[in-house]
């Protein structure tokens, strides 16, 4: 069964990315996944619960990564650099959803949109917590607040969604460190870019 689920979110996901949220219908996502009526209110009651499916199942993929690096024992700027990676990695692995999640988000019905805004809220305090410590480690510049820091950083790197193409010049690997070059020649300090064991994050 849990098949039918996948092939009900993996059709939602192709026509919501090809035509948008509100032009899509429940009739249509049936038919391109090719289960009954039945089939998808079993697993969603409404077409709005599937997108939010679709969000929530990104934002916990980018929560567990981001998670995990926070609780490795590597430095500030490992760590840093390990959830800027792996978050730009996500627009790669799971394009169309990323794509989705990205435009669609703002048809979300209210109470989906806060559960969505509350894992915002929960990636943006990971990121916060490392740029703290980097901080107090003096790894990183001391910027104020760091609230906007972490802001600047996503907010740039989450409009990748809009140009990323898979078969484009560049490979995801290539895209971040191009990131990551120009992020960190902005906040690490002068003494951590003199670290050996950072050289290879600059380009």
């Amino acid at each position: 069964m849990e098949d039918k689920k996948s092939r009900i979110i993996e059709a939602a996901v192709r026509l919501f990315k090809e035509r948008g949220f509100h032009q899509v219908s429940v009739r249509n996502i049936i038919k391109e996944a090719a289960v009954s009526n039945g089939c998808f209110y079993h697993y969603f009651a409404t077409k709005d619960e599937l997108l939010f499916s679709i969000n929530d199942f990104i934002m916990d993929y980018v929560i567990e990564n981001a998670q995990q690096v926070l609780n490795s024992k590597q430095t500030p700027v490992e760590k840093l650099h390990g959830i800027i990676s792996t978050f730009i990695s996500t627009f790669y692995v799971y394009n169309r959803e990323v794509v989705v999640m990205y435009q669609e988000n703002h048809y979300l019905a209210p109470e989906y949109y806060q559960k969505m805004r509350q894992k915002r809220d929960l990636y943006s305090k990971i990121v916060m917590s490392v740029l703290d410590e980097g901080v107090k480690l003096k790894e990183f510049r001391p910027l104020e607040p760091l609230s906007i820091v972490a802001f600047m950083i996503f907010g740039m790197v989450n409009w990748t969604y809009t140009w990323y193409d898979p078969e484009g010049p560049l490979s995801i690997e290539e895209i971040t460190d191009r990131y990551i070059d120009f992020i960190f020649n902005a906040i690490l300090t002068e003494e951590a870019k003199q670290n050996p064991l950072y050289r290879p994050y600059f380009l």
